[in-house]
C-alpha cells in the first residue's frame, strides 16, 4: 500500500526547502511513496527585497494555498482554504511546521480527528524568544499529539525534549542549503576577489554579516566592539566590515556607525541568494551576533564558502556546526569584550583563518540537501514502520 505523505510550508519562497523538499520526493518516489507540499503562501514580509520566486527550484508536487503575502491575508481564509485542501486530498501522514501559524492548529486538528500520523517540523529553541508558562503548557500538549519530530539541529532537540517529546523519535539535520551551486559561485567569484574589492572600496580583509537588519541581530553590540578592535589594534587597519541585509534597522544603524566613527564598515543592501557567495568571496571571516537565531543557515553559507565563522551561542547552528578553536568560535552576545577578542584573533592569525575555513568546507559537508532528505526519510520510515518497506 502507497503511503501519502502531505507536508505543509508556510511560503513558496525559501529556495533552500525547495532544494530539500526535491530531494526528499526523490527518495520518497524510489519507496512508492507519494509526497505533497502545501505553500501556505507566496512570500511574507520578513522576505520583501530579498529576490524573487525561482519556481525552478521547487522539484516536487505543490499547491500554493494563498498567492499573496502570508502575513496579509485574513484569519479566516487561511482556515477554510487550509481545511479545503486537507479534506479534498486524503494523506497518511501530515508533516507540520511548528505551532506559529493558525494553519498548523487546524492541520493538528483535522489530523487527530481523521486518524492521521502527525510529524511536526520544528525549529524552536528554548533561548530563541522569551518563554512564558502558559505559552509552554499549550506546546507540550501540542506535542503530545505529534508522533515525531524533524529539526535543525541539537538546541531545538534539547527543547523538544523539554516539551515532552521522546529523545529516539526526534530526527535532526532535517534543515540544508545548496551547498553545490553555493560553492560553484563562491570558487568563481573568488578569482576576481582583489578587484571587486577595488570597485566596492573595501579593504584587503574583511569580516561580514548576512542577515536582517533588525534589533534581534544584536548588530549595535557588533558595530560598537568592531569600532573598539579598529582603535585598539594596529594591525586591524587593513579590515573591514561588511553588512550585507536589509531591514528596520538600516537607518539607525548607519547613524550609529556615524556617531561611534566607525571606519571601514559597509552596508550592502538586500540580495539575493546568488549575489550572497559573492560577498563571501570579499570576505575573511563571518559574525552573526544574533540575540535570537533558531538556527541560521547563514552560517551553513559561510562554511561552504570556506569561511571561519563568530556564532553567538544564542543561534542553534553554534552548538552543531561551530567546533571551538578549530573552524571558529562561539560567543555570549551580550559580551563585548570577549566578541572583540575574536575578532581581532583573526586580524592577529590570519593564517589562522585560511585554515579554519578548510576545516569549515570539511564539516558541512555533512549537510547536504541529501543528507537532510534521508534524516526526513528516516522520520518517516519510524512513523509508518508497518506500512513501508526496509
Amino acid at each position: 500500500m502507497r503511503t501519502r505523505i502531505l507536508l505543509l510550508h508556510n511560503i513558496l519562497w525559501s529556495r533552500y526547502k525547495a532544494i530539500v523538499f526535491s530531494e526528499f520526493n526523490k527518495l520518497m518516489e524510489d519507496f512508492s511513496c507519494e509526497f505533497f507540499v502545501l505553500q501556505f503562501a507566496r512570500t511574507d514580509n520578513q522576505r520583501k527585497g530579498l529576490g524573487e520566486i525561482e519556481l525552478v527550484d521547487h522539484n516536487y508536487p505543490y499547491e500554493l494555498m494563498l498567492d499573496s503575502n502570508l502575513d496579509e491575508a485574513p484569519w479566516y481564509l487561511k482556515v477554510f482554504k487550509t481545511f479545503k485542501v486537507l479534506t479534498a486530498r486524503q494523506f497518511d501522514v501530515i508533516i507540520i511546521p511548528g505551532y506559529a501559524y493558525i494553519m498548523c492548529w487546524c492541520a493538528l486538528i483535522y489530523a487527530k480527528t481523521t486518524n492521521k500520523i502527525v510529524i511536526v517540523s520544528f525549529d524552536s529553541t528554548a533561548d530563541d524568544n522569551p518563554k512564558y508558562w502558559w505559552k509552554e503548557s499549550i506546546k507540550r500538549w501540542y506535542i503530545s499529539k505529534c508522533s515525531a519530530a524533524m529539526c535543525y539541529g541539537i538546541k531545538s532537540k534539547e527543547y523538544l525534549m523539554k516539551l515532552g517529546m521522546p529523545s529516539e523519535n526526534i530526527f535532526t539535520r532535517c534543515q540544508a542549503i545548496d551547498n553545490q551551486n553555493i560553492e560553484l559561485i563562491h570558487n568563481n567569484a573568488i578569482q576576481n576577489r582583489d578587484s571587486d574589492q577595488f570597485k566596492e572600496n573595501l579593504r584587503p580583509h574583511n569580516f561580514v554579516y548576512v542577515g536582517r537588519l533588525s534589533k534581534e541581530k544584536n548588530l549595535e553590540i557588533l558595530l560598537s566592539t568592531y569600532s573598539k578592535m579598529k582603535l585598539e589594534n594596529e594591525q586591524a587597519a587593513d579590515w573591514g566590515l561588511i553588512l550585507v541585509g536589509d531591514g528596520p534597522e538600516k537607518a539607525a544603524l548607519q547613524q550609529l556607525a556615524s556617531k561611534l566613527r566607525v571606519r571601514d564598515v559597509f552596508f550592502a543592501g538586500g540580495k539575493s541568494w546568488r549575489e550572497i557567495p559573492r560577498y563571501h568571496a570579499l570576505s575573511d571571516v563571518l559574525v552573526l551576533p544574533s540575540l535570537s537565531e533558531p538556527w541560521g543557515l547563514v552560517v551553513n553559507e559561510a562554511m561552504v564558502c570556506g569561511l571561519p565563522v563568530i556564532v553567538s551561542n544564542r543561534c542553534g547552528a553554534a552548538h552543531d556546526l561551530v567546533r571551538e578553536g578549530e573552524n571558529g568560535f562561539t560567543f555570549d552576545p551580550m559580551d563585548g569584550p570577549d566578541l572583540q577578542k575574536k575578532l581581532a584573533f583573526f586580524v592577529d592569525h590570519l593564517q589562522a583563518a585560511t585554515l579554519m575555513g578548510e576545516q569549515s568546507r570539511r564539516i558541512i559537508t555533512d549537510y547536504s540537501p541529501r543528507m537532510a532528505a534521508l534524516q526526513m526519510m528516516r522520520c518517516i520510515k519510524f512513523v509508518t514502520a508497518d506500512r513501508m518497506p526496509s
